[in-house]
């Protein structure tokens, strides 16, 4: 046996290398009963040949850098782009770049049923479309072939996704290429798209439609933080709610890493070393460090992980504010460059009934991140002093 089923399930991080490398085209990727893809084979077509093995970066995994790493937090210059960024707006600004060059940058984004898929656009007027986190896990579809094509005629290409989805990529490639530039996020794991679709029927139900927007992290909401908005489209209007992630069934579950794929609790790139030219995130805690920093709007963290990606970061001076900075400050709140999610004990059971149950019924667990303790915690903030509220705040910052 020479074929990818040498790669056990709880190592799979579904990044669709083999599937799209496979040259008898015998791999597929089907979702498991949680909904996370995982490679199947049909073994009367498999022939052994070993490609697949050769292209995972997980059964063969990929070089490492010699670049001496450097590390930089950003704020975006542009308030628009800035406004529509998850953080400091990092990526836009690289994105902006290479779409000026003629070039295509990928990434994740929704579909018009709010499916996560990675897609590539060649206009900045489509740049919204990828801006924003998304915590679900998106499926790669044919993006790699994609980038392949556009590499053979000597396009200029941006990848942004996952660590497991770059190394994906660049397993699938084979070799390095001068015009590809890859941007790994800072990644704590991901859940599956079918939870995340169960929770928007779910939550459409309650407000009486069918969700038609769901941002993680809206900053007109709550600025810089982990708030966000949906919105709900009945048959005379449209509604917009806004949420507070620790009060929210699905995002809840997410920040306490209780439904990530099982591959993200033993994640080989929950490291400094990365895989990406480039690595992007928020610079949590930056007060700390850089009192001085405006982080009204967000601060990004950058990683130049290859001469490449400083060539395209040092370019782009003009295009932002940019200041050096150690890495042991930003591992401090991103414990994602330090090592895995610690896999909780909820996780054997938080996807049973996935299928079988209702939402109003599979939802019931999360009883601590229910609209009544919503209701609770705002009229008890709400009885807090302004200036107590400000003394807290200082206090915890310190």
């Amino acid at each position: 046996m020479n074929n990818i089923s040498l790669l056990e399930k709880n190592r799979c991080t579904g990044c669709q290398s083999c599937s799209m490398i496979c040259p008898h085209h015998c791999i597929e990727m089907q979702e498991n009963q949680e909904g996370f893809l995982y490679p199947t084979i049909d073994l009367e077509r498999c022939t052994n040949c070993g490609v697949c093995v050769k292209r995972c970066p997980i059964l063969t995994p990929l070089e490492q850098s010699s670049y001496k790493q450097e590390a930089f937090g950003l704020i975006l210059k542009d308030s628009a782009l800035l406004e529509r960024s998850a953080s400091g707006g990092a990526f836009a600004g690289l994105a902006c770049q290479i779409l000026k060059e003629g070039g295509v940058v990928f990434g994740a984004a929704y579909d018009n049923n709010l499916v996560v898929e990675h897609i590539g656009i060649s206009s900045q007027d489509e740049l919204h479309r990828l801006q924003g986190s998304k915590y679900v896990a998106g499926n790669a579809k044919d993006s790699f072939l994609q980038v392949r094509d556009l590499l053979r005629n000597e396009k200029k290409v941006l990848f942004s996704g996952l660590p497991c989805q770059i190394a994906g990529l660049r397993a699938f490639l084979g070799r390095g290429h001068a015009n590809l530039v890859t941007v790994d996020l800072i990644c704590h794991g991901v859940p599956s798209q079918k939870l995340f679709s169960k929770y928007l029927d779910w939550l459409g139900k309650r407000t009486g439609g069918r969700i038609v927007y769901y941002g993680f992290r809206d900053k007109d909401v709550a600025g810089w933080s982990c708030g966000g908005k949906f919105k709900t489209k009945t048959k005379t209007k449209t509604m917009t709610k806004t949420m507070e992630a620790g009060c929210d069934p699905y995002y809840a579950s997410f920040l306490r890493g209780e439904t990530y794929r099982e591959s993200c609790y033993n994640c080989q790139f929950a490291k400094m070393e990365r895989v990406g030219d480039l690595t992007v995130g928020d610079f949590w805690g930056v007060e700390k460090f850089y009192p001085s920093v405006d982080r009204s709007n967000g601060v990004s963290v950058v990683l130049v992980n290859t001469q490449k990606g400083k060539e395209l970061f040092q370019g782009l001076q003009d295009f932002w504010h940019s200041f050096p900075c150690k890495a042991e400050e930003i591992r401090e709140r991103n414990t994602n460059l330090n090592h895995p999610t610690v896999r909780p004990a909820i996780r054997d059971v938080i996807y049973d009934g996935l299928d079988e149950k209702d939402g109003k019924e599979f939802f019931k667990r999360f009883t601590h991140a229910n609209p009544s303790y919503l209701r609770f915690r705002r009229a008890v903030v709400g009885l807090i002093p302004i200036p107590v509220k400000r003394l807290i705040k200082r206090g915890l910052g310190k």
